[in-house]
């Protein structure tokens, strides 16, 4: 049957699917709009099953931020087109607004986000089926951090790559408006982005399992040691690897003569705030 353009250019308005696809779904529909919207649903569905297996080898980052606070959201997908395609580039804008206004936590995971509820219209899992079928490429949400403040600041960097995104919360009095606390948010923000293994902001945030296994790990590279010593030096290789994934030990970014705990110091000396790192967050997307 005839379908008529104007119809085909509702049906787009209301899908965000290019013109062809809308008028095979019209002609396959019968002309009716609500039929058509809901088999393209149902082939959005079967589009999304057909593509999830696909590595995620690529994607990019997505940054809302204001004077309260940040967030940060990664978007997994195959090709670094489709990361940088106008449509991937206003949904990961607009889900890390919503995200910041909404999110179920500070933190989380893309499997904990298919039925968040979008402000445009629509759930997380929904728009997956809708660049299934609109773009034919498996485009999942990766990870995202929400930090908010009181009294505190949050200071936020994106690396020029645009797959790394980083969140730096401190804590304090009167942060607002020191260019020093700006340039070491920054700074701090380079460095964990720089350092892809960084784990936790003090030795009393790791995993102390993962300190375990870390340990008996050192502990047999010194089977061939003195029996006396071995204790010794396992020790002296977990607390040189624990520097090297513990930020507030590791050499500052821009002079490896201090530690980052240093270089806060030396700026809340300087600042009279009392400036601390209360917590920060790294993500990342196809890297």
């Amino acid at each position: 049957m005839a379908i008529d353009a104007k119809l085909v250019a509702e049906l787009r308005k209301l899908t965000g699917l290019p013109m062809m696809k809308c008028k095979t779904a019209l002609v396959e529909a019968a002309g009716d709009i609500e039929q058509a919207i809901e088999n393209l649903r149902k082939q959005g569905v079967k589009a999304a099953e057909k593509v999830a297996h696909r590595e995620l080898k690529d994607g990019a980052v997505f940054l809302h931020a204001t004077e309260d606070g940040a967030c940060a959201v990664s978007l997994l997908c195959q090709t670094d087109f489709v990361a940088k395609s106008e449509d991937v580039v206003a949904y990961g804008n607009a889900l890390a607004k919503d995200l910041y206004d909404n999110a179920p936590g500070d933190t989380g995971t893309g499997e904990s986000l298919a039925d968040f509820q979008l402000q445009g219209g629509g759930t997380v899992g929904e728009k997956q089926e809708e660049f299934a079928l609109k773009l034919g490429e498996n485009i999942q949400v990766g990870t995202y951090a929400r930090f908010r403040t009181g009294s505190g600041s949050v200071s936020s960097y994106v690396h020029h790559n645009n797959k790394i995104a980083c969140l730096v919360e401190f804590a304090g009095e009167g942060l607002a408006g020191h260019d020093a606390i700006a340039e070491l948010g920054n700074d701090l923000g380079m460095q964990i982005a720089f350092h892809s293994r960084v784990k936790a902001l003090t030795r009393d945030e790791l995993d102390q399992e993962w300190v375990a296994k870390e340990r008996e790990v050192f502990y047999a590279q010194t089977e061939k040691m003195p029996e006396d010593k071995r204790d010794q030096i396992t020790e002296g290789k977990l607390t040189k690897h624990l520097k090297e994934v513990v930020l507030l030990e590791q050499p500052f970014i821009k002079n490896d003569k201090e530690t980052v705990t240093s270089r806060v110091e030396a700026v809340a000396k300087e600042t009279g705030t009392g400036l601390t790192v209360k917590r920060f967050a790294r993500i990342a997307a196809g890297v």
